[in-house]
């Protein structure tokens, strides 16, 4: 069920029988960063009229969807204390301070916020990113539908090359600088997080087991 250093496989999912309106209108896909979760959201949430947002918005916004936009929008109204912190992306305010633990904070109101929009707004959402495994306790997802991509991590970490460096215009002097982005992009992305969401999967898959032994 893990996700691998070389082979690719096919999705896993959980808890699929609760998609729906009623019971749970909201859907998590994650995997690892150059996974495809994005594009495999955004066609999964077209097909099932869904809405797609992502995670990302958090940080990125100028680069998000329309529809991530939207939501975060509503989300910024009760917290627009946040939007310093968005337009520097959570870097450090000075050489000392870290804004990681603030992050975590809001990644996980995020996640309460659209739990609570699509249920009182009964509309379906389709959650994607790598906050659902990095930022939030994995049980707090337990029980909702996930899909988990599962690219390998070499697959996974030559679309982030192409996604993230190959398209800028400012490719770090492709020397020493260039090359210390790469490194720390191993350690962190296809070290640090494949244990995480190696360790999350394994998780849902024990609470799936426990309620079909259960049942």
């Amino acid at each position: 069920m893990k996700v691998h250093l070389l082979r690719s496989l096919q999705p896993i999912c959980f808890n699929m029988d609760k998609w729906n309106v009623n019971n749970s209108p909201l859907l998590l896909i994650t995997g690892l960063s150059g996974s495809g979760k994005t594009t495999f959201a955004q066609k999964f949430a077209k097909h099932h009229h869904a809405i797609c947002v992502s995670f990302d918005v958090l940080k990125f916004y100028p680069e998000s969807s329309k529809q991530s936009k939207k939501i975060f929008t509503l989300f910024l109204k009760n917290y627009p204390q946040i939007k310093k912190y968005v337009s520097i992306r959570w870097k450090k305010t000075d050489q000392v301070n870290s804004n990681d633990i603030l992050f975590n904070y809001y990644c996980n109101l995020f996640f309460d916020f659209l739990i609570d929009y699509s249920l009182q707004c009964k509309k379906k959402i389709v959650l994607e990113g790598i906050q659902l495994f990095v930022r939030l306790n994995p049980s707090k997802s337990a029980q909702l539908p996930v899909i988990i991509i599962r690219s390998s991590s070499i697959h996974s970490f030559c679309n982030k090359i192409k996604r993230d460096y190959y398209p800028r215009k400012f490719l770090p002097s492709r020397g020493v600088e260039f090359l210390k982005h790469i490194i720390m992009d191993i350690h962190i992305y296809y070290i640090k997080h494949l244990k995480l969401l190696n360790t999350y999967i394994e998780f849902l898959s024990t609470l799936h087991k426990n309620k079909l032994e259960g049942d």
